[in-house]
């Protein structure tokens, strides 16, 4: 039978397949033969053409999960940020986070192998489960999750899901600070109240919102999507160093696919260039070593002096 009929998001339980007449030898079968894939105890995902890589392993185990301990968690952490299609950096897929909505003693319980269910702190309000599709998990608000994920990964695991929230109107900088406050005193919330300060829409992708992060805790203050007219013609640049006339571009590996994105970039620095611009470029890899980043970013500025004001 097909599948899709019993499963939400690609996702179905062994209620869900018994109900339509599927016993647990069936989905054995289903299993070996390549067409499902068992998640957890219980639960099982349509398989797709190609084995799930890790991160939508850990969005359909969420799903899964998330469904599983509806009445009593909500997801949360990086869990409910891949459910929600939002980026993560430093997330441990290995680990499906979930947050208790019911009176719990200690942190973190364990309810099986692979889960992790986190003690509720202070006000924390989700929807009620009648409110809720019941074929959806439930989940934190998108600020606490974005937190969340910034105590078990470190300031730059809040920012980039945070900033990619902004830009999709799923939360506000309002909201996400509200969050910072309310986990005041738990560890490592300093450097993710930090990195709070840079939060922005502007940052366009993760790379961006992780070059504004090492950028900024080096001690340069980043204007960030600066337009600039050079040959007649007006460019967007990533970040402007403020005060000078140094562009730090990230660029993705997407961004240059063929060779004709290459060129048009060559020409659009050749004009930065004469007029008067340098460019600092930076790669995913480069983010991961900060020394090597001041180097580049200290031998641009020290090419240009200090631009006049407007």
């Amino acid at each position: 039978m097909d599948l899709g009929l019993i499963a939400r998001d690609g996702v179905f339980s062994t209620a869900d397949a018994t109900a339509v007449g599927l016993d647990r030898n069936a989905l054995s079968r289903l299993v070996r033969d390549g067409l499902c894939v068992r998640l957890a105890t219980g639960w099982y995902a349509i398989a797709g053409p190609e084995p799930p890589d890790r991160e939508e392993l850990h969005r359909l185990c969420s799903l899964a999960m998330g469904r599983a301990l509806r009445d009593r968690a909500a997801l949360s952490h990086h869990s409910s940020l891949v459910a929600r299609g939002l980026p993560t950096f430093g997330a441990d897929f290995g680990t499906v986070h979930l947050t208790s909505l019911v009176p719990a003693r200690g942190g973190v319980s364990v309810v099986r192998s692979g889960v992790a269910v986190h003690r509720r702190v202070g006000r924390l309000r989700v929807p009620d489960p009648d409110d809720v599709p019941e074929h959806l998990p439930r989940h934190v608000p998108t600020a606490w999750a974005a937190v969340q994920a910034g105590l078990l990964a470190g300031p730059e695991a809040f920012l980039v899901p945070a900033d990619a929230a902004l830009r999709a109107g799923s939360t506000t900088v309002g909201a996400l600070q509200r969050a910072v406050q309310m986990f005041s005193g738990h560890t490592g919330v300093g450097p993710v109240r930090m990195a709070a300060h840079l939060l922005d829409a502007r940052h366009e992708s993760p790379g961006e919102s992780r070059t504004a992060f090492v950028v900024s805790a080096l001690g340069y203050r980043l204007e960030p999507q600066v337009e600039i007219l050079a040959d007649g013609r007006l460019f967007r640049a990533d970040f402007r160093i403020a005060g000078t006339r140094v562009l730090v571009e990230f660029d993705g590996a997407v961004k240059y696919a063929d060779r004709m994105a290459l060129f048009e970039e060559k020409q659009r620095e050749d004009a930065l260039r004469r007029a008067g611009w340098v460019v600092a470029r930076l790669v995913w890899a480069d983010l991961d070593r900060p020394g090597l980043v001041a180097r580049r970013i200290e031998a641009a500025v020290a090419l240009v002096r200090p631009a006049r004001r407007a």
